[in-house]
């Protein structure tokens, strides 16, 4: 499903244009330490889907994106969670349909703050939970 990866890749394209802090995407190998952080990673956490009529389907997922700080100390992570949550949500408002790539996105977003796992690195992440609504005509 090619509408899908994009608008994904297109949320994690404005996760990588973040500039209050150098956010990197997640490295494809397995890390040892939190040298690679910040990471940021885009990925679909739920969805329904339904028909409204004979003509028109809705789909509707929700895609997390994951900011990963070290957290080595977490004065910085915070400092960097609190830059980069505000940053973020400016540029989702200013891009409502992901480039083109979907019907809107669903507002409000919300996020949470915990500490997380990713690899074998203990991280301070910031999760952003955003709805995105697509309309496609079924196929027959």
């Amino acid at each position: 499903m090619g509408i899908i990866d994009d608008a994904v890749d297109r949320l994690q394209t404005i996760a990588l244009a973040c500039t209050t802090v150098n956010v990197r995407g997640a490295p494809s190998k397995p890390v040892e330490d939190a040298s690679v952080l910040p990471l940021a990673i885009a990925h679909i956490t739920e969805g329904t889907g339904s028909c409204d009529d004979s003509t028109t389907a809705r789909l509707l997922l929700t895609v997390s994106v994951d900011f990963h700080f070290s957290r080595v100390s977490m004065k910085s992570a915070y400092t960097e969670i609190n830059k980069i949550i505000p940053e973020y949500l400016q540029r989702l408002a200013g891009d409502p349909t992901l480039n083109s790539k979907v019907d809107t996105i669903v507002f409000p977003v919300s996020f949470s703050v915990s500490a997380a796992q990713w690899d074998r690195v203990t991280t301070q992440m910031v999760s952003f939970k955003i709805p995105l609504k697509f309309r496609e005509s079924p196929t027959t």
